[in-house]
């Protein structure tokens, strides 16, 4: 009997990641971004990009069982709008949120999560429910996330030019190109840009920069306060994903510090648990 095709995607607000597994045979592939909510054809058309990557024909990929988290599902109606829009035979299309708390907990059934990227997000799994907190957009929320760093700084070196702010070397930086020319940009910008920005302050952090520490300090205590708000409790597992999680575990308080796990499996493995649940 030949065994299954099995399609995993990871698409996030950044790029995404694709993985296929039939038998023993395994392969992988990336893509651009594939947030449906914020550019919906660019979405598709990187998940097409992606798919066929993976080296697979027209008609294997008709009868795989696929799998996708997406970034931007914020509903069924989104959710259905790529189900139209792809016309697999076999997919299921979830948050993205969804398959990393799956593939974090792939064993255990129970931990809780924060998810820092462009975006952020947070996740309390026990008994077999998901409670989730966040990731309403930079718009919105997103607070701790790559994208609210790169604002929070530029805010922060805006307010230096009003004399309500501390000087350092991270505002000095981003002072360089003058008030007028972070206005022309911000103006225009996507989370993407903003979070571009980050590295910048994470960096300026190691070297004891007090602007880009206060801003971790302070997505720090919003992850805290909500993941406790959520459930998670001492001694329930703690789990830092995306680019930027593990920045922040030097910010977190010592009783979710002690709790800090490696995740179990990635948010491709989550997605593949589902995708072998499929008819």
């Amino acid at each position: 009997m030949t065994a299954p095709i099995l399609i995993a995607v990871d698409g996030g607000g950044t790029g995404s990641r694709y993985a296929m597994r039939r038998g023993a045979d395994y392969s992988e592939a990336t893509a651009g971004p594939a947030n449906v909510s914020s550019d919906f054809d660019g979405a598709l058309a990187n998940l097409r990009l992606g798919l066929g990557n993976l080296g697979l024909s027209a008609g294997e990929l008709q009868d795989a069982r696929i799998c996708m988290g997406l970034a931007g599902v914020l509903d069924e109606e989104d959710a259905a709008r790529v189900l139209n829009a792809l016309k697999f035979p076999h997919l299921k299309v979830l948050d993205d949120r969804a398959i990393a708390v799956r593939g974090a907990f792939m064993s255990s059934g129970v931990g809780a999560l924060a998810g820092i990227g462009t975006g952020s997000y947070v996740a309390c799994l026990r008994d077999g429910a998901v409670q989730f907190a966040g990731g309403w957009g930079l718009a919105l929320g997103d607070e701790a996330s790559g994208a609210w760093l790169g604002r929070e700084a530029l805010r922060a070196a805006l307010m230096v030019l009003e004399g309500a702010g501390l000087q350092s070397t991270l505002v000095a930086e981003l002072l360089k190109g003058g008030p007028a020319r972070i206005m022309r940009d911000a103006a225009l910008a996507d989370p993407t840009w903003f979070g571009q920005i980050a590295p910048l302050v994470v960096n300026a952090s190691v070297t004891g920069d007090k602007v880009a520490m206060d801003l971790l300090n302070r997505g720090a205590a919003y992850l805290s306060d909500t993941l406790r708000r959520i459930g998670w409790t001492d001694g329930m597992p703690l789990v830092l994903t995306g680019s930027l999680g593990p920045v922040y575990k030097p910010y977190l308080p010592a009783d979710m510090r002690a709790n800090l796990k490696e995740q179990e499996g990635s948010a491709l493995d989550g997605a593949f648990a589902y995708a072998a649940e499929m008819p």
